[in-house]
């Protein structure tokens, strides 16, 4: 069966062009959509790579069979539409992953979502909500440890207990207290999002990342990054998948992968009800998203959508 990696990146986890092929020929990924990363200011510079267009394009004029070229400008670029204009001359068909620290309702958002709209562009985005991240100052191993402890090990569950142990006992409580940083988070607004699928009805989003799938339960997580366990109801992202004829969602990264092997009945369903709604994408992590999906058992037209067909409806159509 045909594959298409909704959502791939160059000079990512140490794939350059080359490699980012032999990574698509040892999965059997016959295209994927090769995305950027932009933003000028990003709050907290040790949780950003720039993934510049150049790149991607690049890789796509080596391997024009393989690869569909994404862009997302930072929202705050200047000559947006000529910026868009250039890249599309170049092959650009998609607008991703658009990986900000906005909120969908600020007014840059409208300007740009109508550009993309304009140039009949879908947008990829990540979700990822705000929070107090910890920014070590040097290099040190007591820096290097509370980095890795306070900054997503055992899935927030490291955070969660030192922290109250800091705060209970003192120890170290300045010290972390002083290299906490605000992270304004990435578009993780719901409300905000449904207001503009419902002002840019034409135009497709996708969305993707810990927050978006955390809530494909009713009940996401308070410590957790990604949430485990069963889902007892499902949450906002199946019914705006259900509502909005211009929602969509990639199964890629580690938070698409847990949502959707934490409880084998209810994803099931979400694949079923969402089958034509559901991109299949890898995110450069080497999980094997094939033997998940496989293990469903869906129909083989349901498993064409999901694996090719909705990817090139949304470049194509």
């Amino acid at each position: 069966m045909l594959k298409t990696d909704a959502h791939l990146h160059v000079e990512l986890a140490g794939l350059d062009a080359d490699q980012l092929i032999r990574y698509m020929d040892q999965r059997q990924i016959d295209q994927c959509w090769l995305l950027t990363w932009e933003e000028q200011d990003a709050p907290i510079r040790q949780l950003y790579q720039n993934l510049p267009p150049e790149e991607v394009f690049e890789a796509y004029e080596k391997h024009p069979d393989r690869i569909i070229p994404f862009y997302a400008p930072d929202p705050s670029t200047r000559n947006l539409e000529k910026t868009v204009a250039r890249h599309m001359e170049k092959g650009m068909k998609g607008c991703g992953e658009l990986k900000v620290t906005r909120r969908w309702e600020d007014r840059q958002m409208g300007t740009y979502l109508q550009t993309m709209d304009q140039f009949d562009l879908p947008v990829l985005f990540h979700m990822e909500r705000p929070r107090r991240h910890y920014v070590p100052r040097h290099t040190g191993f007591m820096e290097k440890v509370l980095d890795v402890l306070l900054n997503g090990a055992l899935n927030g569950l490291a955070k969660h207990y030192l922290l109250r142990f800091s705060r209970q006992t003192s120890i170290l409580k300045d010290h972390i207290e002083d290299h906490m940083k605000y992270f304004p988070g990435y578009l993780y607004d719901f409300a905000g999002l449904e207001k503009r699928l419902r002002q840019f009805p034409e135009l497709n989003f996708i969305g993707h990342g810990p927050h978006f799938w955390n809530h494909i339960s009713d009940d996401p997580p308070q410590i957790l990054v990604h949430d485990k366990g069963s889902i007892d109801h499902f949450g906002v992202i199946d019914r705006l998948l259900s509502s909005y004829p211009n929602m969509y969602c990639d199964i890629s990264g580690k938070s698409g992968f847990n949502a959707l092997s934490r409880d084998q009945e209810k994803a099931r369903v979400f694949l079923e009800k969402h089958h034509r709604k559901i991109l299949y994408g890898t995110d450069n992590t080497g999980l094997d998203y094939d033997a998940l999906i496989d293990s469903f058992h869906l129909p083989e037209e349901k498993l064409r959508n999901i694996y090719y067909l909705n990817a090139g409806r949304l470049v194509n159509d």
